[in-house]
Protein backbone atom coordinates (compact mmCIF):
# COMPACT_ATOMS: atom_id res chain seq x y z
CA UNK A 1 0.00 0.00 0.00
CA UNK A 2 1.36 3.41 -1.00
CA UNK A 3 1.94 5.70 1.98
CA UNK A 4 1.46 9.47 2.14
CA UNK A 5 4.96 10.96 1.70
CA UNK A 6 4.02 14.05 3.71
CA UNK A 7 3.49 11.77 6.73
CA UNK A 8 5.88 8.87 6.16
CA UNK A 9 8.92 11.09 5.53
CA UNK A 10 9.09 11.85 9.26
CA UNK A 11 9.44 8.22 10.34
CA UNK A 12 10.49 6.31 7.21
CA UNK A 13 12.53 8.68 5.05
CA UNK A 14 14.34 6.01 3.00
CA UNK A 15 11.15 4.15 2.14
CA UNK A 16 9.46 7.45 1.31
CA UNK A 17 12.26 8.53 -1.02
CA UNK A 18 12.23 5.19 -2.85
CA UNK A 19 8.44 5.32 -3.17
CA UNK A 20 8.51 8.86 -4.55
CA UNK A 21 11.21 7.96 -7.10
CA UNK A 22 9.11 5.01 -8.27
CA UNK A 23 5.63 6.57 -8.23
CA UNK A 24 5.92 10.35 -8.57
CA UNK A 25 6.95 12.67 -11.37
CA UNK A 26 9.16 15.76 -11.27
CA UNK A 27 5.97 17.81 -10.88
CA UNK A 28 5.63 16.51 -7.32
CA UNK A 29 9.05 17.91 -6.44
CA UNK A 30 8.31 21.19 -8.19
CA UNK A 31 5.14 21.67 -6.15
CA UNK A 32 6.84 20.76 -2.87
CA UNK A 33 9.80 23.03 -3.62
CA UNK A 34 7.44 25.91 -4.44
CA UNK A 35 5.55 25.46 -1.17
CA UNK A 36 8.78 25.17 0.78
CA UNK A 37 10.08 28.29 -0.92
CA UNK A 38 7.24 30.32 0.59
CA UNK A 39 8.92 30.03 3.97
CA UNK A 40 12.29 31.15 2.62
CA UNK A 41 10.65 34.16 1.01
CA UNK A 42 9.06 35.23 4.29
CA UNK A 43 12.25 34.65 6.26
CA UNK A 44 14.07 36.99 3.87
CA UNK A 45 11.69 39.86 4.61
CA UNK A 46 11.36 39.27 8.35
CA UNK A 47 12.63 42.32 10.29
CA UNK A 48 13.79 43.76 6.96
CA UNK A 49 12.19 47.20 7.14
CA UNK A 50 10.83 46.84 3.60
CA UNK A 51 7.49 48.15 4.85
CA UNK A 52 9.05 51.61 5.04
CA UNK A 53 9.03 51.82 1.26
CA UNK A 54 6.31 49.35 0.27
CA UNK A 55 2.95 48.41 1.70
CA UNK A 56 2.85 45.34 3.93
CA UNK A 57 0.62 43.43 1.51
CA UNK A 58 2.97 44.11 -1.41
CA UNK A 59 5.98 42.96 0.60
CA UNK A 60 4.25 39.72 1.58
CA UNK A 61 3.04 39.00 -1.96
CA UNK A 62 6.48 39.63 -3.43
CA UNK A 63 8.10 37.49 -0.74
CA UNK A 64 5.75 34.59 -1.43
CA UNK A 65 6.01 34.79 -5.21
CA UNK A 66 9.79 35.18 -5.28
CA UNK A 67 10.15 32.51 -2.60
CA UNK A 68 8.14 30.00 -4.63
CA UNK A 69 10.10 30.81 -7.80
CA UNK A 70 13.44 30.51 -6.01
CA UNK A 71 12.35 27.19 -4.55
CA UNK A 72 11.54 25.80 -8.00
CA UNK A 73 14.68 27.16 -9.68
CA UNK A 74 16.80 26.10 -6.73
CA UNK A 75 15.71 22.46 -6.77
CA UNK A 76 16.64 22.09 -10.45
CA UNK A 77 20.06 23.65 -9.90
CA UNK A 78 20.89 21.81 -6.69
CA UNK A 79 19.75 18.47 -8.12
CA UNK A 80 22.12 18.94 -11.05
CA UNK A 81 25.00 19.70 -8.71
CA UNK A 82 24.20 16.69 -6.54
CA UNK A 83 24.31 14.49 -9.63
CA UNK A 84 27.56 15.99 -10.88
CA UNK A 85 29.43 15.96 -7.55
CA UNK A 86 27.96 12.57 -6.65
CA UNK A 87 29.34 11.02 -9.83
CA UNK A 88 32.74 12.48 -9.00
CA UNK A 89 32.53 10.49 -5.74
CA UNK A 90 31.63 7.26 -7.49
CA UNK A 91 27.87 7.65 -7.76
CA UNK A 92 25.76 6.29 -10.60
CA UNK A 93 22.59 8.36 -10.29
CA UNK A 94 20.84 10.40 -12.96
CA UNK A 95 19.23 13.82 -12.99
CA UNK A 96 15.62 12.61 -13.35
CA UNK A 97 15.83 10.38 -10.27
CA UNK A 98 17.57 13.10 -8.27
CA UNK A 99 14.82 15.59 -9.05
CA UNK A 100 12.17 13.17 -7.81
CA UNK A 101 14.23 12.20 -4.76
CA UNK A 102 14.48 15.84 -3.69
CA UNK A 103 10.70 16.00 -3.21
CA UNK A 104 10.70 14.39 0.25
CA UNK A 105 13.77 16.43 1.24
CA UNK A 106 11.79 19.64 0.73
CA UNK A 107 8.80 18.55 2.81
CA UNK A 108 10.27 19.85 6.12
CA UNK A 109 10.53 23.27 4.46
CA UNK A 110 6.76 23.25 4.09
CA UNK A 111 6.64 23.06 7.89
CA UNK A 112 8.85 26.15 8.00
CA UNK A 113 6.55 27.87 5.51
CA UNK A 114 3.50 27.14 7.66
CA UNK A 115 5.20 28.60 10.74
CA UNK A 116 6.19 31.82 9.02
CA UNK A 117 2.86 32.19 7.26
CA UNK A 118 1.20 32.05 10.68
CA UNK A 119 3.65 34.62 12.05
CA UNK A 120 3.05 36.89 9.06
CA UNK A 121 -0.73 36.66 9.52
CA UNK A 122 -0.59 37.14 13.30
CA UNK A 123 1.90 40.01 13.40
CA UNK A 124 1.39 41.65 10.00
CA UNK A 125 3.42 44.83 9.65
CA UNK A 126 5.39 44.07 12.83
CA UNK A 127 6.76 40.93 11.13
CA UNK A 128 8.68 42.98 8.57
CA UNK A 129 9.45 46.04 10.71
CA UNK A 130 13.16 46.60 11.25
CA UNK A 131 14.17 46.38 14.94
CA UNK A 132 15.11 49.63 16.64
CA UNK A 133 18.94 49.74 16.46
CA UNK A 134 19.12 51.91 19.57
CA UNK A 135 17.73 49.06 21.68
CA UNK A 136 20.07 46.41 20.19
CA UNK A 137 17.00 44.26 19.56
CA UNK A 138 17.41 41.34 17.14
CA UNK A 139 13.75 41.29 16.12
CA UNK A 140 10.53 43.27 16.26
CA UNK A 141 8.60 40.13 17.20
CA UNK A 142 8.18 39.04 20.84
CA UNK A 143 11.52 37.47 21.74
CA UNK A 144 9.91 34.24 22.93
CA UNK A 145 8.08 33.81 19.64
CA UNK A 146 11.24 34.62 17.69
CA UNK A 147 13.37 32.07 19.56
CA UNK A 148 10.71 29.36 19.38
CA UNK A 149 10.26 29.82 15.62
CA UNK A 150 14.03 29.88 15.13
CA UNK A 151 14.53 26.64 17.05
CA UNK A 152 11.77 24.85 15.14
CA UNK A 153 13.17 26.13 11.85
CA UNK A 154 16.65 24.86 12.73
CA UNK A 155 15.22 21.49 13.75
CA UNK A 156 13.27 21.13 10.51
CA UNK A 157 16.33 22.24 8.55
CA UNK A 158 18.46 19.54 10.19
CA UNK A 159 15.87 16.87 9.39
CA UNK A 160 15.67 18.13 5.82
CA UNK A 161 19.45 17.75 5.56
CA UNK A 162 19.24 14.19 6.90
CA UNK A 163 16.61 13.34 4.28
CA UNK A 164 18.74 14.96 1.57
CA UNK A 165 21.76 12.83 2.56
CA UNK A 166 19.63 9.71 2.29
CA UNK A 167 18.13 10.84 -1.03
CA UNK A 168 21.55 11.45 -2.57
CA UNK A 169 22.76 8.11 -1.28
CA UNK A 170 19.76 6.24 -2.70
CA UNK A 171 20.01 7.86 -6.12
CA UNK A 172 23.77 7.35 -6.39
CA UNK A 173 23.73 3.90 -4.75
CA UNK A 174 26.14 4.80 -2.01
CA UNK A 175 25.94 5.60 1.71
CA UNK A 176 24.10 8.50 3.29
CA UNK A 177 27.43 9.57 4.78
CA UNK A 178 28.85 9.99 1.30
CA UNK A 179 25.65 11.85 0.48
CA UNK A 180 26.52 14.27 3.26
CA UNK A 181 29.94 14.66 1.68
CA UNK A 182 28.23 15.66 -1.57
CA UNK A 183 26.27 18.33 0.29
CA UNK A 184 29.44 19.70 1.89
CA UNK A 185 31.23 19.86 -1.47
CA UNK A 186 28.30 21.66 -3.09
CA UNK A 187 28.19 24.10 -0.16
CA UNK A 188 31.93 24.68 -0.57
CA UNK A 189 31.41 25.33 -4.28
CA UNK A 190 28.78 27.98 -3.52
CA UNK A 191 31.12 29.53 -0.94
CA UNK A 192 33.94 29.80 -3.47
CA UNK A 193 31.58 31.32 -6.04
CA UNK A 194 30.41 33.93 -3.51
CA UNK A 195 34.01 34.82 -2.67
CA UNK A 196 34.83 35.25 -6.36
CA UNK A 197 31.76 37.43 -6.88
CA UNK A 198 32.71 39.47 -3.82
CA UNK A 199 36.23 40.02 -5.11
CA UNK A 200 34.91 41.06 -8.53
CA UNK A 201 32.48 43.53 -6.93
CA UNK A 202 35.22 45.02 -4.72
CA UNK A 203 37.57 45.51 -7.66
CA UNK A 204 34.74 46.97 -9.73
CA UNK A 205 34.05 49.54 -7.01
CA UNK A 206 37.72 50.38 -6.59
Amino acid sequence: MESNPFLSVWTKPKQTIKQVIETKTALFTVLVAALGGLGSGLINVQDSGFNEGLSTIVVFVLALVLGAISGIVGVFIISGLYVLIGKMLGGTGNYQDMIRAMGPAYIPQIGVAIIYLLLAVLYGEVFITEPDPSTFAVTSLPIGVYIASLLVTVGLGIWGTVITCKAIGIVHHFSSLRGFGVILLVAALFFVILIIIGIIVVFAII
